[in-house]
């Protein structure tokens, strides 16, 4: 389909513009997935911010025009059947977009996932995103058609590719955006699923958690039991690794809600069963500061002179733990403060910790900052 250059680079201008302008995760894919539409138009596509570090849903997406009932099917493909276009290995690959049809030559039905996806929804041409900047992966979109539209033209393929990091960019900046605020005085939930992903049973604990999450879309279950679907892609990711016997291998998802509360969800499955545990728990500032300091774009070593910044650590001491010169430490100090954008080492600590969702570390007062 033919792209109109003038307005493809309006719309990649106001693209940018909704990436800094610091909105919510949901706002800014809501508005982002309008204006691709006006250049790259599709019959269903879906998009999702994403935990850079698990790459697991984080609980803010939309969903427009794909039939809900595939999110499970979609997802046990994801992470449990060798196919193509998987997220991660586009992520991986270096570059934004990946289309179906050039990844199978030609012939999209080699992809497991897409005979059955395809079968049920008439939908006859796709192109994946991942929405990535810096190495990480900030959020994934997809985009179908049906049989009666063309194909995704290289034009349009390559204006995705040019919007992607822009997007990814607003997602990093959404983290960083939305204060956290302390949770409600509730404790750990449960939720009990059976093979087939469904609801045995849950706590009234993680019954109102799930219901705060500010979810792509959530089905209720049999249990009436509100499943966002970043669970369910969880509980998936869950089995599968816990199935191939790598317990310790299961990432710890984390979640946010509408209020914008940190939520940590882990489980396992019963021994001698085929049945999930899932326990849904207010997430800990080790939990949440990880995600936190990717957001701002932190290197390895700036990230740990940051950790040493927050347990009291000055200059000489920072450079003795590790190994490097006061002049070196100093550079990194300054190279982590425009980051942050901060002018002092308190500041930093309240920024990173304190204004999401994570005590502060008590700065020691006779401890020498040069």
């Amino acid at each position: 389909m033919p792209v109109d250059l003038r307005g493809a680079e309006r719309t990649l201008d106001a693209i940018e513009g909704l990436s800094r302008a610091g909105l919510p995760a949901h706002e800014l894919l809501t508005e982002a997935a309008r204006r691709i539409d006006t250049v790259v138009p599709s019959d269903g596509c879906f998009l999702a911010a994403t935990d850079p570090q698990t790459t697991l849903c984080i609980g803010a997406g939309i969903v427009q025009d794909l039939p809900q009932d595939m999110c499970q099917p979609t997802w046990d493909y994801e992470f449990l059947v060798p196919d193509y276009l998987k997220f991660i290995d586009i992520a991986q690959s270096g570059r934004a977009i990946a289309d179906l049809h050039e990844a199978t030559g030609g012939r999209p039905d080699r992809s497991a996932r897409w005979r059955e996806y395809g079968a049920a929804t008439g939908f006859r041409a796709e192109v994946r995103t991942t929405f990535t900047l810096g190495g990480a992966m900030w959020g994934v979109g997809q985009f179908d058609r049906l049989g009666d539209s063309p194909r995704f033209s290289d034009e349009e393929k390559a204006w995705l590719e040019r919007a992607a990091p822009l997007i990814a960019y607003g997602l990093r900046q959404a983290l960083l955006a939305q204060p956290a605020l302390a949770p409600a005085s509730r404790g750990p939930g449960l939720v009990l699923l059976d093979d087939a992903g469904d609801v045995v049973s849950a706590t009234p604990e993680a019954v109102a958690w799930l219901d705060e999450v500010d979810a792509t879309f959530t089905s209720l279950t049999r249990a009436d039991v509100p499943m966002p679907f970043e669970a369910q892609v969880y509980a998936v990711r869950a089995r599968a690794a816990t199935r191939a016997n790598r317990l310790g291998g299961i990432p710890r998802a984390r979640l946010r809600t509408r209020s914008g509360v940190w939520l940590l969800m882990h489980g396992s499955l019963l021994q001698g069963t085929d049945q999930l545990a899932l326990i849904i728990e207010p997430a800990k500032a080790a939990d949440v500061a990880p995600l936190i300091v990717e957001a701002y774009g932190l290197t390895g070593r700036e990230l740990e002179v940051t950790r040493l910044i927050a347990r009291g650590l000055g200059t000489s001491m920072i450079a003795a733990e590790l190994f490097l010169s006061p002049h070196t430490v100093r550079d990194h100090v300054k190279a982590v403060f425009e980051k942050v954008g901060v002018s002092s080492r308190g500041e930093l600590v309240a920024k990173v910790f304190a204004d999401h969702y994570a005590p502060v570390p008590q700065l020691d007062a006779d401890a020498p900052r040069d």
